[in-house]
């Protein structure tokens, strides 16, 4: 008797412990569950792009050969209209504009001296004129031989006077047009020397460009000599911000100016700045060299200043297509297609047909079949029954066939004996 007891006391102990490990081990599954939204409805476009200056300059070497970079302001600061930038040797232009000046001031003398040539030169012709006249009024009634001779003189005197003032006339306009070359050689050296100070034609920010140097590109710095005319600093204006973006030649007809736009930048993503589309590209586009995917450039002016937004900086455009008042909508999630019918499940795991509308990247809009606040399921309830997606693990694909790390193969052939 007491070994059937015994048994009976094993067996009840084995099954209660089975019991219990069975139910610690048993999943259990939770539906998620949400409620159905009524409110504003949003359509929208989720575009990525980066920040830009609207307004920017670029400070270019200017057009003179032999340049080198003396002082750069640092990258990074800020400066003001008028403030210097960049500053190249001056040696060679100081010494020049030294010389032209130089030059003019000779010019400008000898011009001085022809002036006053010319001044005396004409008195003392105008003297010689009117002693041959007076000479002449005397004798033209004395023998005609004497009054012959007056008269030549007289003639003698009015072409020496013309001739003569006329070659004094050369000489000063002769000098005028030297003084006139010193002066435009004197110019061209101020010019040049003015050029060896670049100053900000507007406020904004000092970003340094590339150039070519030694064989690769690399950024501007002091002591280069950079070529005439090459991009040496830009100088966006802060004051006003956009992002450049793109739309897909899909979705560009649902684009256009005016629209609102939410900016969120990567490096701050808990700030929005409010933004307005101002333009958008007439023409499409490769996306990328070689793609096959056509887009359109969207500006979007951003309406905040901030100090954050600077140029270069990626950011993710909220494009608003359409805003609707008192729309009842679910998670898209929430909908299933059952034989041919549209479901949604509430609560309690009862099956729901619904008619839908519009949807953004989120959310779907519920014409019939809801009217809000009612509490539904983010999973098919009707799932749990054959087993939830992910319960049981699955061998992959590439895995099928192959031995573990650890496994060896077996040789094949004979075993030697010893």
């Amino acid at each position: 008797m007491k070994k059937y007891i015994y048994i009976a006391g094993i067996f009840a102990l084995v099954l209660g412990g089975y019991l219990v490990v069975n139910a610690l081990f048993t999943k259990t599954y939770t539906i998620p569950t949400t409620h159905v939204r009524s409110g504003e409805f949003v359509i929208a476009l989720n575009e990525s792009g980066q920040v830009d200056a609207k307004r920017a300059v670029t400070l270019s070497a200017p057009r003179i050969r032999g340049l080198q970079i003396t002082w750069l302001a640092p990258e990074g600061t800020m400066v003001n209209e008028g403030d210097v930038v960049i500053r190249f040797d001056a040696s060679k232009q100081s010494a020049d504009l030294a010389e032209n000046e130089s030059n003019l001031k000779i010019k400008q003398a000898a011009l001085e001296r022809a002036r006053q040539e010319y001044t005396i030169q004409e008195k003392q012709l105008k003297l010689d004129l009117e002693k041959a006249r007076r000479n002449y009024d005397e004798k033209k009634h004395e023998a005609p031989r004497i009054a012959e001779e007056a008269k030549m003189e007289l003639e003698l005197a009015e072409l020496n006077f013309k001739a003569k003032l006329d070659q004094l006339t050369a000489d000063v306009e002769k000098a005028k047009v030297e003084v006139a070359r010193a002066q435009d050689k004197v110019n061209l050296a101020r010019k040049e020397l003015a050029q060896m100070t670049i100053k900000a034609p507007i406020p904004g920010l000092v970003v340094y460009m590339d150039i070519w140097k030694g064989g690769r590109m690399e950024k501007v710095q002091e002591g280069d000599s950079p070529w005439p005319g090459q991009g040496l600093i830009n100088l966006p204006d802060l004051g006003e911000m956009m992002v450049k973006t793109t739309v897909s030649e899909v979705d560009a007809n649902k684009v256009d100016t005016g629209q609102e736009v939410d900016v969120v930048l990567d490096a701050y993503p808990g700030i929005h700045f409010p933004g307005r589309v101002t333009k958008k590209s007439t023409l499409a586009r490769r996306k990328d060299p070689g793609s096959k995917i056509n887009v359109f450039d969207v500006e979007v002016s951003i309406n905040k200043h901030d100090e954050r937004l600077k140029p270069g900086m990626s950011a993710s455009c909220r494009i608003i297509i359409s805003r609707a008042d008192n729309v009842i909508s679910v998670p898209i999630e929430a909908v299933f297609e059952k034989k041919g019918r549209t479901v949604v499940y509430l609560k309690n795991h009862k099956e729901r047909e619904v008619k839908v509308g519009r949807r953004n990247d989120m959310y779907i809009e519920i014409l019939e079949g809801l009217s809000g606040g009612e509490e539904i399921c983010l999973v098919d309830p009707t799932l749990k029954k054959q087993g939830l997606p992910g319960e049981k693990a699955t061998e992959p694909e590439l895995n099928k066939g192959r031995r573990p790390p650890s496994e060896k193969p077996q040789r094949m052939g004979r075993k030697r004996g010893r």
